[in-house]
């Protein structure tokens, strides 16, 4: 009787068991296709892992974690050596108290960017303008303007693509294109080579290449969401001005209205907190 009851108590554990096993399974290769883990997510060798003639070519998104009461940001030390082996800008001289102001600029919105020269120029301050072909293209006598006014423009590729995922000479034709267009419709002649990745994306092949092409792969050490409607012009101040630290290279988007708006609040709070704001070249 007692072994009859231990059989059928086995028998239905052996059961939940197997029950158990294959639902824990079924949530193992089940993915709703918006939380599907990307192919560089896997635990497998992935083609964007392998070394082309000695370095790595795994796509990477630039980030850190926010600097705070003026000390700078966290970055990997992963992170340190490629900026330092491949010489890209992260921070300046955090010796110093001074910070650089950087826009990215992917197309013109309700013609911020002469707003953003007028504020410049009556607060004597020397910025620097990431743009692609598209934007030098559909806004020459902007570009014209900005290299007149005695800024920077700088090199964010002709299209805006991912660079890591490139071959050796599409990189090439995307860093190098945007140099032709820009000299032949802006006057471009700067000495002062600066690439800025589109979407913060590279692998160390990518910053290799910028590197052999004679340009300094710039990233940033201050940024906010402008991309994203931030709720009004005091948001862009408030997130900006928290993060300053010396070094420090500030992001903005020139068609961020919220960041355009709020452009000479942060630039009289980055001074009244004792920061010089000097051109890219002397961060």
């Amino acid at each position: 009787m007692h072994g009859g009851n231990a059989m059928r108590n086995k028998t239905i554990l052996l059961g939940l068991m197997m029950l158990l096993i294959t639902g824990m399974a079924g949530l193992n290769v089940f993915w709703p296709e918006h939380n599907r883990p990307r192919k560089e997510q896997s635990l497998l060798p992935a083609r964007d892992y392998r070394k082309v003639e000695g370095v790595f070519n795994k796509k990477e998104g630039w980030g850190f974690v926010k600097a705070k009461n003026g000390r700078g940001p966290e970055v990997t030390a992963h992170q340190r050596s490629l900026v330092k082996q491949y010489n890209a800008l992260f921070t300046g001289d955090t010796a110093k108290k001074q910070v650089t102001i950087t826009f990215d600029m992917g197309y013109e919105k309700e013609s911020l960017t002469p707003k953003i020269l007028e504020i410049l120029q009556k607060n004597k301050v020397k910025a620097s303008f990431f743009v692609t072909t598209h934007w030098i293209e559909s806004n020459p006598q902007i570009a014209g303007q900005v290299i007149k006014d005695g800024h920077f423009l700088m090199n964010h590729t002709v299209k805006h693509k991912s660079l890591p995922t490139l071959s050796d000479e599409e990189i090439k034709d995307e860093i190098l294109g945007w140099e032709s267009v820009a000299r032949q419709v802006a006057g471009y002649k700067s000495v002062y080579k600066y690439m800025r990745p589109p979407m913060g994306e590279y692998s160390e092949r990518s910053l290799k290449i910028t590197k052999e092409l004679g340009y300094r792969t710039a990233f940033w050490s201050v940024a906010i969401r402008d991309w994203l409607p931030m709720g009004g012009p005091q948001a862009a101040v408030i997130g900006i001005t928290g993060q300053l630290h010396n070094g420090a290279v500030i992001l903005l988007h020139g068609n961020s209205e919220d960041s355009v708006n709020g452009l000479e609040e942060i630039i009289i709070q980055t001074q009244k907190k004792g920061y010089k704001i000097v051109p890219i070249y002397q961060i």
